[in-house]
C-alpha cells in the first residue's frame, strides 16, 4: 500500500508511467502484483520487467530487491491509528443514504476481495 497526499493520487490514476513504476516497486518490496483480469498481462510482464530509465534509483527492482524507497514507514502504532480511521470512513460512507452516488457495491467487491473487515 503506497500512502500519498491527495495531489498526488490523479498522478498514479492518470499516468500510464506512474503506474507502472509504482507496481514496480509494489512486486519488490511485497512480491505482489494486481491480478484484476484488466491488468492481468501486464502482470506477468511485471514479473520479468527491468526497470525503465525514469524508475528511481533508490527503490527496489530486481538488481536491487533489499532497498526500501526514501520515506519508507513502518507499520508503526500512527499507522495503526489511520488505517482505523480510514476503515471508519467506509463504514460511515456506506451507511450513510444521502450519498447518493457513492459506489457501495464496488466499495463492498473490493472489502471482500482483500478480506477488509470494517
Amino acid at each position: 500500500m503506497i500512502w500519498l497526499p491527495t495531489s498526488l493520487k490523479g498522478f498514479t490514476d492518470a499516468l500510464p508511467e506512474v503506474k507502472w513504476v509504482l507496481r514496480i516497486c509494489a512486486y519488490h518490496l511485497y512480491g505482489w502484483t494486481c491480478e484484476h483480469e484488466s491488468v492481468r498481462d501486464q502482470s506477468a510482464a511485471l514479473r520479468n520487467a527491468e526497470a525503465p530509465p525514469y524508475y528511481p534509483a533508490s527503490w527496489p527492482c530486481r538488481d536491487r530487491p533489499s532497498l526500501l524507497p526514501p520515506g519508507t514507514s513502518t507499520f508503526a502504532p500512527r499507522v495503526e491509528r489511520e488505517i482505523a480511521k480510514r476503515k471508519s470512513r467506509w463504514k460511515r460512507d456506506l451507511a450513510d443514504t444521502n450519498l447518493e452516488h457513492y459506489p457501495r457495491d464496488q466499495v463492498r467487491e473490493v472489502l471482500d476481495y482483500w478480506h477488509v473487515e470494517i
